[in-house]
């Protein structure tokens, strides 16, 4: 990267490839601590420069079928009789017709993640489906159904290799004349196929991090131990192999056997920069970690090092922690990471940057991040500095959940407490001028005038409740407003016949909270009917974002609540443009909705940098 490559201009930004988008930050930071500067880089995943490289030679694309654009037309023929008629399609449509529309749904989202995914690393099964191949295979009716028409990446790869894969095709154009491509280990072979060709108009750089010092492209995949087989030779022996091994390096295994059987691409040179972790000296040599990396590095069946008789508690390397609650591991974590910073047995001294903290899924820890390690960035002795990756943009966003509620009105009992909790979120109570002291109020005054649950008799009826008014909201609300109105607690007869015992406890000030409740109810009541019915996508943009414009008539005055909020209306208007792409106007029911945006809001945000 410090000398310009041959042929380019100075100014000409390197390529890098890199195994996701997070680790951009991360790995720019490292070359710039090591060599003073690192700039003018350009960092693109094996995605983005394949779809590049496919652009630059066959031209753009405007029919990529990605999972998103798959879902609705996979949605629209598990959801067609027609097609559920077919001999061959009996098991799906025993799966999806029913009772529950959810079914259909989300099998078209797994079924457009697969497809999804057969794009890159199944190119052939697709293209032979094209060809009639298979004709009872479900998977293949359903491929013919949906791609008919469409110029999808698994036919431009095809395209792209036909033309320029091999010594005596033309040369791909507008590829860059130097690639580095740093960790990318899980690749599938056509997107190697075409990052090797880069290799024909320049030169290609593969920086592979490997555990193992020697070819491992061999490794068998980890087989069922009997228990008697586990109780002889344990856990990590059975098999012959390194259990560790062949439980996490499925993916290194894969492309370790791509590039090591020279079938789809052929390395010119290889320089091994391999270390025995064994050898790393220092004081930590010998520990429990280094001692397990080490026999991973020669790929060792059985440990190479003399069992220790008993836990020595002070090797730091490696420690398992058994805590009771989430709150309580981020405190075990911090302590010990704070020990790991000032034990001067590493050198050079460990940094916060040092250290990546997994979990299978960050969002349930988000509310103790700020109250256990401090403020991001704080350099104060007691706080720990962090970066968030792969969390949802809107995880622990009150404004996120507030929407999600939303979208369940058609299912909800209206309890008080929970339709009172919903009316004092921060955003709608500051965009409808509902402070505390207001909010308390007026769950004292409904909780003496009897309001329990129910908008009303007609909407307990839904829920197999008797259709009667007694204790709902339609009760509470015409207890005080007649006693407002009669100053008195006499005995008044509605027009229906009913009598009404009225509650005088209304001040004159505060008529203007409750009137804000009646209005914010009346606007729940009317969605709560709206939003039970199936509807085009387009349709359900439109109530979706007139739900949120009357419930927030003022916008946000936290920077944070507005960007939470424009996140959302982009999210409802992308749920549309989705389905108006595809090609997709028909119902979808409010099941369906609910389960998309509540995937949607969940999902984490890959591209956030380490």
């Amino acid at each position: 990267l410090r000398t310009p490559a041959p042929g380019a201009s100075p100014l000409a930004p390197d390529i890098v490839l890199i195994p996701q988008v997070a680790m951009r930050r991360w790995l720019q930071a490292t070359l710039a601590a090591r060599h003073g500067v690192a700039a003018n880089i350009e960092f693109l995943t094996p995605g983005e420069f394949l779809g590049h490289a496919l652009k630059a030679n066959l031209g753009p694309s405007e029919d990529e079928l990605d999972p998103e654009t798959l879902h609705w037309p996979l949605y629209a023929a598990l959801t067609d009789p027609a097609l559920l008629a077919k001999p061959a399609m009996a098991a799906i449509a025993a799966h999806v017709q029913g009772n529950d529309p959810l079914r259909a749904w989300s099998l078209a989202g797994e079924l457009a993640q697969v497809f999804g995914k057969y794009q890159a690393w199944r190119r052939d099964w697709l293209l032979r489906w094209e060809g009639g191949a298979d004709p009872d295979d479900p998977q293949a009716i359903l491929w013919r159904r949906i791609a008919r028409g469409h110029h999808h990446r698994a036919r431009r790869i095809q395209q792209y290799l036909d033309r320029f894969e091999g010594a005596q095709r033309p040369l791909p154009q507008g590829l860059p004349s130097r690639l580095l491509a740093f960790a990318t280990l899980n690749v599938s072979p056509d997107v190697l196929r075409v990052i090797a060709t880069q290799a024909r108009a320049g030169t290609l750089h593969c920086f592979v991090p490997s555990p193992v010092k020697d070819y491992w492209g061999d490794l068998q995949k980890v087989r069922d131990v009997p228990e008697s087989e586990l109780a002889t030779e344990g856990a990590l022996l059975a098999g012959g192999e390194s259990r560790l091994l062949q439980a996490w390096g499925a993916a290194g295994v894969d492309f370790m056997r791509l590039v090591g059987n020279y079938e789809v691409v052929h390395a010119s040179a290889e320089f091994a920069a391999h270390a025995d972790p064994a050898d790393s000296g220092g004081q930590l040599q010998g520990s429990l970690l280094r001692r397990l990396q080490s026999d991973l590095f020669h790929r060792r069946g059985e440990p190479g090092f003399p069992l220790r008789e008993e836990v020595d508690r002070t090797d730091p390397s490696l420690q398992l922690h058994a805590c009771h609650t989430r709150l309580r591991e981020l405190q075990v974590l911090r302590d010990q990471l704070r020990a790991l910073f000032d034990d001067d047995r590493f050198d050079p001294p460990l940094q916060p940057r040092d250290v990546a903290v997994l979990a299978p899924d960050i969002d349930p820890y988000l509310p103790y991040l700020e109250a256990v390690f401090g403020g991001r960035g704080d350099a104060s002795a007691q706080a720990i500095p962090y970066a968030l990756a792969d969390a949802s943009p809107l995880a622990n966003e009150p404004l996120a959940e507030v929407f999600v509620r939303l979208l369940a009105l058609p299912v909800s009992r209206f309890g008080l407490h929970e339709t009172l909790d919903l009316l004092a979120s921060p955003a709608l109570a500051e965009a409808n001028g509902l402070d505390a002291p207001a909010i308390e109020r007026l769950q004292s005054w409904l909780e003496a005038a009897g309001a329990r649950w129910g908008l009303d008799g007609e909407h307990r009826a839904r829920f197999d409740a008797p259709e009667d008014d007694a204790y709902t909201w339609a009760f509470a609300l015409d207890r005080l407003l007649l006693g407002h109105a009669s100053g008195s607690d006499a005995l008044i007869r509605a027009s229906d016949g009913r009598l009404v015992a009225p509650l005088p406890e209304l001040e004159g000030g505060a008529l203007e909270a409750l009137d804000t409740l009646v209005r914010l109810l009346r606007v729940l009541a009317r969605h709560a009917k709206v939003l039970d019915e199936a509807m085009t996508p387009a349709q359900w943009r439109e109530r979706l974002l007139e739900l949120l414009k009357a419930l927030l008539p003022k916008p946000p005055s936290s920077p944070a609540s507005q960007r939470a909020l424009d996140r959302l209306r982009t999210l409802v208007d992308g749920f549309a443009k989705t389905a108006e792409k595809a090609g997709f106007d028909a119902p979808v029911p409010a099941e369906a909705v609910r389960a998309h945006f509540g995937a949607v809001l969940a999902e984490a945000d890959v591209r956030a940098p380490l």
